[in-house]
């Protein structure tokens, strides 16, 4: 078994009064048969998080071009990863949001995955081992689809062996915002 650790970066959200002056992050280290569901409940406890709300997460490659949706059990419906998109609407989003530099490959492979998405996946069979972490590009990941707080999340290291439990915050910068600024429960 492997045992990963992950560096979950929180989004700055304007909109919610959270732009910290230096980066606010956590350490998680998991084993290969967390799933994602697993992840998620790591994630909400590492930033202090206190309503449950729905979430999703993205694989992405090496370009950063998204690859699979994978959402909550309750959302779960096997439907495609994301609307998807004709070939004006790719070409739009190619000129105004792809770098120049961007290759040819990899604009091929986002015009291919926008107009044919994936089905999405769901995050409770799906596995850390299952996404493949060493060839995997990033994960992101956004919670509470009404005030989106993303995420960016990348490996940091491996290890062989498995954790006794659940996974574990082992590094942290920043502190945690609250969930929603004007509230005071908690």
């Amino acid at each position: 078994m492997t045992v990963y650790v992950f560096r979950v970066w929180l989004h700055p959200n304007p909109p919610l009064g959270f732009d910290p002056a230096k980066e606010v992050w956590r350490d998680i280290e998991m084993d290969g048969s967390h799933t994602l569901a697993t992840f998620h409940e790591a994630i909400f406890e590492a930033f202090e998080r206190w309503d449950s709300h729905a979430y999703e997460f993205i694989t992405r490659d090496e370009d950063g071009i998204a690859l699979r949706s994978y959402v909550l059990p309750m959302l779960y419906e096997g439907n495609p990863s994301w609307q998807s998109m004709d070939d004006a609407e790719i070409d739009r989003f190619i000129e105004q949001a792809v770098p120049d530099d961007a290759s040819d490959d990899a604009k091929a492979r986002f015009r291919k995955l926008q107009s044919n998405p994936p089905p999405e996946g769901n995050a409770a069979e799906t596995t850390i081992d299952r996404l493949d972490p060493d060839t995997l590009g990033a994960l992101s990941y956004t919670f509470d689809m009404g005030d989106n707080w993303e995420h960016y999340i990348e490996l940091q290291g491996t290890q062989e062996g498995s954790l006794d439990g659940d996974p574990v915050v082992v590094d942290e910068q920043g502190a945690a915002p609250p969930q929603y600024p004007d509230s005071d429960e908690q």
